[in-house]
């Protein structure tokens, strides 16, 4: 085999709007940001897998790779080390069942910037999603695989759920592995993973800041929390994420149209809908912390809401005017609270392969 480098680079997520509503087929609005989760394969000459991850302190773990997909590791690997793991194991076994066996490789994968550099709390950007992307489309140009940015999304989209427990929407791999800002619907059957992804443009007068709340919470733990709500009580549910349904795909229409104003107020709308599926599922969707970010934007002249499942982790600040933007950030400033540094990321996946024949 020829010696075969591959490097990857893909964005992680911010969701603008449709939290929790995008689950029951509403749209979504999210923008690909500029935290980015590199990988890199490099090919080795047996059926030896090596994988390195820097940022997570695990050292290189060499394993080969059974006829189902399955890791044999060369030494033993205790169980924080395999969960740590668990993303790349599935996403390697997903291939091998789906694309046939894969020739041995050295794995680097770097997400350090998906994570707070003083803490270690992981922010909620769509690390794994970003994983997924960059693994899965770097294994298939390893394997000489062609596939377009669509059909990436499929299968990124499949294996992602794979290694989630068929949790998620695919909100963050579209992101992933298309960038810019777009308006996202999931699949109405996970199984033929065909979600409605379109590139949307921003409104030139709608300002966003990003706010770390702190701490990190656990979409998983959120999810399940307000699922539990809708079995034990459909009716209250339903009324609420009824709501903000119609508000997402409001909030849509507004932002693609530039009505920047009409879209301010579905983020505040969205934001009371969000506080009182909360309260009903006995879940902090907005937690004290949020509202108390939510206090200081609103009192500078602007609207808030939790980025993600809420809790803690982020959320994003809107207005309409610099003025009103510089007030919000000097606020924030003085508060406990920092102003994250993101933006968005115009292009999804990038890759470049190269290839000595010598």
């Amino acid at each position: 085999m020829d010696d075969i480098t591959i490097n990857v680079s893909s964005p992680g997520k911010l969701i603008l709007l449709g939290e929790y509503a995008v689950l029951e087929g509403a749209p979504a609005l999210v923008a690909a940001v500029n935290r980015q989760c590199e990988v890199h394969i490099d090919s080795l000459y047996n059926s030896t897998f090596q994988v390195r991850t820097p940022n997570l302190n695990i050292p290189e773990i060499q394993f080969i790779l059974d006829a189902d997909g399955d890791a044999h590791f060369r030494t033993t690997i205790d169980s924080d080390t395999q969960d740590q793991l668990k993303f790349v194991l599935c996403i390697l076994k997903y291939v091998s069942q789906k694309f046939g066996k894969i020739p041995g490789a050295s794995i680097q994968i770097d997400t350090s910037s998906f994570y707070h550099r003083v803490t270690g709390h992981k922010f909620g950007l769509g690390s794994s999603a970003a994983l997924t992307v960059s693994l899965l489309s770097g294994l298939m140009e390893y394997m000489g695989v062609e596939m377009s940015t669509k059909d990436l999304y499929r299968e990124a989209f499949q294996a992602h759920r794979y290694a989630q427990g068929k949790m998620g929407s695919g909100v963050d791999i579209a992101a992933s592995a298309t960038g810019g800002i777009l308006s996202y619907t999931m699949p109405d059957n996970p199984d033929n993973p065909n979600g409605t992804i379109k590139r949307i443009d921003r409104p030139e007068d709608l300002y966003m800041a990003c706010i770390w709340a702190g701490y990190s919470a656990s979409t998983r733990h959120f999810v399940r929390s307000v699922n539990t709500f809708r079995e034990e009580n459909s009716a209250a549910y339903n009324s609420i994420i009824t709501k903000m349904t119609d508000l997402s795909k409001e909030g849509v229409k507004t932002f693609g149209a530039g009505n920047t104003n009409a879209f301010l107020q579905v983020i505040s709308d969205y934001a009371e809908c969000e506080r009182e599926l909360g309260k009903q599922s006995g879940t902090e969707i907005m937690s004290d912390v949020h509202e108390e970010i939510y206090s200081i934007v609103k009192n500078q002249g602007g609207t808030y809401k939790p980025s993600g499942a809420g809790g803690g982790d982020i959320g994003i600040a809107f207005c309409s005017d610099q003025e009103t933007m510089n007030k919000i950030k000097r606020a924030i400033d003085e508060s406990v609270f920092d102003l994250m540094n993101l933006e968005v990321q115009p292009e999804g996946i990038q890759i470049s392969k190269t290839q000595d024949v010598s």
